[in-house]
């Protein structure tokens, strides 16, 4: 029976290793011979290990997509063809980036379901904050799975009755489910972050689990998606308040996963994992794609973002070659924690609420400390004077700080600038250079396994 996620249905087993697999995208699931809770889960220890399988769902395929699909990038001198159709900026319901983030988000949903509902055919008995702690942290990270869905998959943030994506908070064996609405979705979301605020342990402060900064870190998101600019700007206050700006010493140490001081949450990667680097580099090779020469243009070098974020030992700016720097790892070559939420891009959340409020100067101020914290000395404030101007030279900052972590494709889209590369970038590609505001592709399309496993599904406009 073809149902909305038999291609992505994750079926808890516990092996005598302690190991889960996923079933095979082709294999018929039926409920009557589905494992149930009290045989996949028997101790405290087997939730745990399926959460921990759960964070391990987190790929680094939006970065892929806001990286690649935008104008941050530009081929690379060693391509051979590597991401070629995502840079000429094809997209349809067979687009590999567009399947893969839907799969990998149900998922995590999915699997966040199977624990929420073991948890009650066990005896916890002395293990209550334990297992609360990991419920709390299932909630949030299937309220923030179904965020980045709605994020990538609905056409309009504003539309409360607009179609995003279906809703799910239960296990899924056989349904067919249609899509949900905004406000169904946002609903859905709020209410497993407020279940899960009142589930964590403030104790546990470990920056690579869920913890009580991250639901707020993602609320602020939440609430700037959804035009709640009070909101956003409460909540991004809140994280400010706790977490200092990185000075350029650590700035630099954290993208070699040697200092957090302004890290909320990161995904931590393991040995064996494709970490952010090989989105754009060979492993011991050169690069197949490489920062864009309109991107390069907007860096100064008295920046510390700018030896971050751009190879300058290896790179050649006279011959047109320009390597990506973001994420080099430690000991791994490109391995590193990927830094999903940091205390810099709660004060852009800040600035553009309060720039949206009309409070000018009260932005400027704020861009000013956080591009203060960059140069590592006292910098000239900002020279916007009115709404439109602070938010354009908003757009350009966030491009500047949160450059190749998963943002660029959301905030043009966002912001509705459309995509416009220089001739440099886009190389005559067919069809590459240009993308306005209103193309649809600014949506990603549901995907195709989607559409022939579900028959009440409806594709995005324009595809």
């Amino acid at each position: 029976m073809k149902n909305i996620y038999k291609f992505l249905m994750i079926s808890l087993i516990v092996t005598s290793a302690g190991l889960f697999q996923s079933c095979d995208d082709n294999l018929e699931i039926d409920p009557n011979s589905s494992l149930i809770a009290t045989t996949a889960f028997r101790s405290v220890a087997d939730l745990q290990t399926a959460l921990n399988s759960t964070y391990a769902q987190y790929n680094n395929t939006t970065i892929q997509l806001n990286s690649i699909f935008t104008d941050n990038t530009k081929v690379g001198v060693d391509n051979g063809g590597q991401q070629l159709t995502l840079h000429r900026l094809v997209m349809d319901p067979s687009t590999g980036v567009a399947g893969n983030i839907w799969i990998s988000r149900y998922a995590m949903i999915n699997q966040a379901s199977r624990i929420i509902d073991a948890a009650t055919t066990i005896d916890v008995t002395g293990q209550e904050t334990e297992v609360n702690h990991i419920l709390g942290q299932a909630y949030a990270l299937r309220a923030f799975a179904h965020f980045e869905l709605f994020q990538y998959y609905t056409p309009d943030y504003s539309n409360a009755a607009g179609l995003s994506v279906p809703a799910v908070d239960f296990v899924v064996t056989v349904e067919n489910l249609p899509r949900n609405t905004v406000s169904e979705v946002l609903a859905l979301i709020n209410t497993d972050l407020t279940t899960s605020s009142s589930l964590l342990d403030a104790a546990q402060t470990d920056n690579r689990f869920i913890t009580g900064d991250f639901i707020t870190a993602l609320r602020a998101r939440v609430a700037l998606f959804s035009g709640d600019y009070t909101g956003a700007l409460g909540f991004a206050n809140q994280l400010i308040a706790d977490y200092p700006l990185a000075d350029t010493a650590q700035y630099q140490a954290m993208y070699l996963d040697a200092d957090d001081t302004e890290v909320i949450w990161k995904a931590a990667r393991v040995v064996g994992d494709a970490g952010p680097g090989f989105i754009w580099h060979f492993g011991g090779g050169g690069p197949f794609m490489e920062m864009s020469n309109s991107f390069f243009n907007t860096l100064d070098p008295t920046d510390v973002r700018y030896g971050v974020t751009f190879n300058v030992g290896a790179s050649n700016p006279a011959n047109n070659l320009h390597l990506i720097n973001r994420y080099p790892g430690t000991a791994n070559e490109f391995l590193a924690n990927i830094k999903v939420f940091r205390v810099s891009e709660m004060h852009l959340i800040k600035a553009e609420a309060e720039i949206r409020a009309g409070q000018i100067a009260t932005a400027q101020t704020t861009l000013k400390a956080l591009r203060d914290a960059r140069f590592g000395a006292d910098t000239t404030a900002p020279d916007f004077n009115d709404t439109a101007n602070g938010l354009t030279y908003l757009l350009n900052e966030r491009r500047i700080e949160l450059a190749y972590e998963g943002h660029r494709y959301l905030d043009l889209k966002r912001f509705g600038t459309g995509l416009s590369r220089l001739m440099a970038d886009c190389m005559n590609l067919d069809n590459a250079c240009d993308m306005a505001s209103s193309d649809a592709r600014f949506t990603l399309p549901i995907p195709l396994v989607e559409l022939n496993a579900n028959d009440l599904i409806v594709q995005n406009p324009g595809y």
